[in-house]
Parts: structure tokens; sequence; C-alpha cells
């Protein structure tokens, strides 16, 4: 560059006092402008107290000084821009993204904001891109001392000028308002540094928070040590609402983890807190395999997290009850397949020799007149019939049958099962209550099946029964709201007991075939079992609650006919109305 003036310049500017900048226009709405008007207040007030109201002010003197600034910058404007960038080129190593023209249009447009600020102070347009830039534009990728490095070479720039062209106070004192105008710039664009810092760490943590509360997977926030719950996302909530309705959201937040479960699994919190969460405070995670919450099943992964000088325990409990209900049902498929083997062989090579055992002694029976002889030989003929009864149920189970499904009156299905039933020895002693709701809807399901699932339950409750003050129970309801996911159609019976109960260890093995609980030769555990099976062929769902030394409840659910169900509600409208 060929330079011919003291100030370096190649020659004057034309003196523009209107310069028109080309660059796309930036609107800001009337609350940022506010904003960015009361931020400059604060720092005019500043600068004022710092250089005194004739250099920094709105006073007459003032805004003259300004404008003998604007008018200097005019003239030399050309060589400002033509230095300014140079000195860019030296800070950034040449690692400008602009090329030769596109920098040069970008610092004459700043320098023209700049002017127009100098000679009218509520003109902040200047401001307006320089706050958009730092938000979205190139100085969002700067580094703020690069900023400053650059507006610290443009007062430098300006003041070789002003010293070149000017003398005496006058040039004191537009020296000093050049600096404090270069100051005023660098203050503002450090504000909006900080609120464009503040704008994407609030974004950031906005997209961290609802990233973890719209995840699947229930996740908590554990405080160590304390196991006090500081944070939860919203399938944590859920599931708090599915397994106990009784905590709110708000109260489980603050509070410690086993306080806000159900009593009966607080003990297995607290046993796995002290297995996973412990462990992790000196491993860093840990993971517990298919912990039980409710009717559900987690793996539970426990890390712990660091922020700054603070840590908690992140736990992620990953739903794998249907996995283990897929699992539990590839076993009880394989052992469907066994017992169906197992069932053929035996039918084929017991049965036969098991009837003409059976002939042989009713024909014995019939020549006898012993009395001790007879006792013996009905004491075989029930045996043999006991015998009979297992292989009916493993033919049964091993190769069950389609279900006739129709409209059954429920509750006229149980008072014929208790009428057969009362005639049974086993329930000599027991009293039974059968509690049925008159309104009750019609189900849709196998007749006979039904009745076989009642008989079940009502002999294994008359087997668990104390002998003296046995209570059995039979109750039918249609479901309440907020039971289950289909509130209007379903139908519920319940059989009760007040036995010996099942320990906790077995509830979960009930269901599976040849498990049972009575003694030796009292069953051969296919009864629930067959129970399952033909419930669920029918649509419907069983639960058995039981706790020992104070009885046993089965649940019963099965689907209403159709018709039942659009009665039942609009007797229910008819009532509400």
């Amino acid at each position: 560059m060929n330079l011919s003036l003291a100030c370096g310049c190649c020659g004057p500017s034309k003196l523009e006092r209107h310069r028109q900048t080309t660059d796309a226009p930036i609107e800001a709405n009337p609350e940022e402008l506010q904003e960015m008007r009361e931020q400059l207040a604060e720092i005019e007030q500043s600068l004022s107290r710092l250089w005194g109201p004739t250099i920094w002010s709105r006073t007459p003197e003032c805004i003259q000084i300004r404008a003998e600034a604007a008018d200097l910058i005019d003239r030399h404007f050309d060589g400002i821009v033509e230095q300014w960038g140079d000195s860019i080129d030296v800070i950034l190593d040449g690692h400008s993204s602009y090329d030769q023209e596109g920098r040069r249009a970008s610092l004459a447009n700043a320098l023209i904001r700049l002017v127009d600020h100098l000679r009218d102070p509520d003109d902040i347009c200047t401001y307006v891109y320089l706050r958009r830039h730092c938000q979205e534009g190139m100085l969002a990728r700067a580094k703020p001392s690069q900023f400053n490095t650059i507006h610290i070479a443009l007062k430098q720039i300006i003041l070789n000028h002003v010293k070149s062209t000017m003398t005496g106070p006058a040039m004191e004192r537009v020296r000093d308002l050049v600096v404090a105008a270069i100051d005023e710039r660098r203050l503002m664009v450090s504000q909006f540094y900080i609120e464009s810092r503040e704008r994407l760490l609030r974004e950031s943590e906005e997209k961290y928070r609802n990233t973890i509360d719209h995840a699947p997977d229930p996740m908590y926030e554990i405080e160590p040590y304390t196991w006090i719950v500081i944070g939860m996302n919203a399938a944590a909530h859920q599931l708090h609402v599915t397994v106990d309705e009784a905590h709110e959201y708000e109260t489980v937040i603050g509070r410690p983890l086993p306080d806000c479960v159900p009593p009966e699994v607080r003990s297995k919190v607290i046993e796995s807190l002290e297995a996973g969460v412990v462990p992790v405070l000196r491993q860093g995670s840990t993971k517990i395999s298919e912990f039980p919450i409710g009717p559900f099943f987690f793996d539970v992964n426990a890390a712990l997290i660091t922020y700054g000088k603070k840590q908690f325990v992140q736990m992620i409990l990953r739903d794998v009850t249907q996995r283990r209900d897929m699992l539990d049902s590839l076993i009880k498929a394989e052992r469907l397949a066994a017992a169906g083997t197992f069932a053929a062989g035996v039918a084929h090579e017991v049965n036969n020799p098991l009837a003409s055992i059976s002939s042989l002694v009713q024909s014995l029976l019939s020549g006898e007149n012993d009395p001790q002889r007879r006792t013996s030989l009905h004491t075989i003929l029930s045996q043999i019939t006991r015998i009979s009864s297992t292989l009916k149920d493993l033919m049964n189970f091993a190769r069950p049958t389609t279900a006739q499904r129709k409209p059954i009156d429920v509750n006229g299905l149980v008072a014929e099962t208790l009428r057969l039933v009362s005639y049974n020895k086993r329930f000599s002693g027991i009293r039974i209550e059968p509690i049925l709701a008159t309104d009750l809807r019609r189900v849709f399901a196998d007749d006979n099946e039904i009745q076989q699932v009642l008989l079940n339950l009502l002999f294994n409750a008359a087997d668990a029964s104390p002998a003296e003050g046995a209570v059995i129970k039979v109750i039918t309801e249609n479901q309440r709201a907020g039971q289950g996911a289909d509130k209007s159609r379903r139908v519920v019976i319940k059989v009760v007991d007040n036995g010996i109960g099942i320990p906790r260890e077995h509830l979960e093995r009930v269901f599976d075939p040849f498990f049972t609980t009575k003694p030796a030769g009292a069953g051969v555990g296919l009864g629930l079992s067959l129970c399952q099976r033909m419930i669920l062929s029918n649509q419907g769902t069983i639960r058995v609650d039981s706790e020992v030394g104070r009885g046993t409840e089965v649940t019963i659910t099965l689907a209403a006919a159709a018709e039942d169900s659009a009665r039942v509600e609009h007797a229910a409208s008819m009532a509400a109305s």
C-alpha cells in the first residue's frame, strides 16, 4: 500500500455524512431494544464518572466532540478500513473466513454504524448488529480476547489519525472521546457475550433435561449415602403412580428412596441399594438384574456422576418384564412338550393295565363278603381312581382343547359350582360366603373351563384352610374405575381364604407346571398351571396374592360380553344424570 500521509492514508476520503451500509438489515424487537438501551445507560454512567461529563455524556459540548470525531473518521474512512484489515490479518495470523473484498465490506459496515452512533447516541444500530453476531454470527465463533484485540487495534488506528491531524486541547478531547467510545463498545460486547453464553447454557440444560425427562426408562438421581431422591424423570413418576398411588410426584423428590415405595418391597429396595448403590461409590458403576418392583422386573444400572465438586448416583431402570415373560413362556413350552411326550407314553403304558386292574378288583369286590378284605378292595379302587385323575390332568395339560366362548352368567356359574362342592367332604366345617354383585355383567368365556378353574381354586382353598374357623369367600364384581387399562369391559372373580398362605418366595412359581407346596402324594402341581392356561385362553388374567398365616386371594378378570358392557354403562350414565 502506497502511504503518503502522516496518518498512513493514501489520501483523504470523500467526506460523506450519510454513508450507507451494504449488509442485510437486522431488526430487533422492542424488548431487545429496551434491554440494550438499559445496558448502554449503565455503561454511559460508568464512563462518564471515569472520563468526566465533558468527554462522555449527552451534553451539547460532548455531542460536539462526538461529531468532530465522526468527521475525522469520515475523512480518513478508506485508510482506517485498510489499516484495520491489515491489523486483523496480523491478529488472526491470516486465518480469516472472509476474502479481501468481503472483509473490507464487513469492516466498512461496522465503521459506518460506529460513526452513526457517535453522531447520535440514540442510534444503537451498531449494537443491534453486534448482539446478533455474538449470538449466531462471526463473533459467536470468535474468542472474546480476539474481539478485544481487534478493537484495541481500531482504537490505536483512529488515535494515530487524531494525533496526525489535530493538535492542542481539541486533539486531547477527541482522543479521549475515541478511547471512551471504543471502551463502551467493548463493554457492550462483553455483556452480549455473557448473554449469549448464558442462553446457550440454558438451551443445553433444557436439552439435557428434556432428553432425560422424555426417556422411556425410569431414571433417578440419588444423593450418595442418604439415598435421598434429588431428581427423577416422567417415566419414574409414572412408575411410582402405577406401583403405589399413595405417593405423588412432588413427595418423592427430597425423600429417601426406600420411603417412597410400597411397604412390602421396602426391605428389598434397601437390600438392593446396599448391594448396588454402595459399590457404585467404590467402583463407579454397577448393575442389578431383574429387580422386582410391583408386577414389573427391571435391570437397574447405577453410575456415580460427578459435576463440579458434587456427586450423585444415577439409576436407570430398564423394563425387562416382557423379556422375562418370554423366557418363562419358552421354559413352559419346553415343559409342555416334555409333559406331552410323557403323558402320551404314560397313557399308553398305564391306562390299559389300569383298566384291567380296576375291572378285576370290581369283580373281586362283588363276590367278597369279608369286611376287612372289602375295605382293602375299596382302597385299591380309590387309588386307581386317583391315578386315573392324575393321568387325565396330564393329558389335559399336554393337549389343551379349544375354548368354546359365549356370554355366560358368572353368578349362576358360581352358585352351581358351590352347590357341587357342598357335597364334598373336603368342605366339611368350612363356611363358604358368596358375595355376588347384583348388577354383574355377563362374561364372554367358556363356561366349562371357568367352572373347572373355580372348582380347582375352591379345592386348593379347602386344602389350605385351618381346622377351625375356616372361611372361603367367593366375590364377583364389575371392575371399578381406575383398575386396569380397560376400565369398562371387565368382570372380577375373587376366591379368598383364611388358610395357611403361601411363602413369598414361592409366589412367583405357583403357576409353574409340576410345582406344588402340598405334601408328597397330595398333588402333582398342575392345578394352577391349568387354571392359568384356561383363563388366558379366555382372554383373562389371574393373579395370586398371599401372606403366610393370613390366607390367599386369587383374582381373575374376564372380558365382559359387549352387550352387557353397553347396558351397564347406560345404567351408570342414567344414574349419574
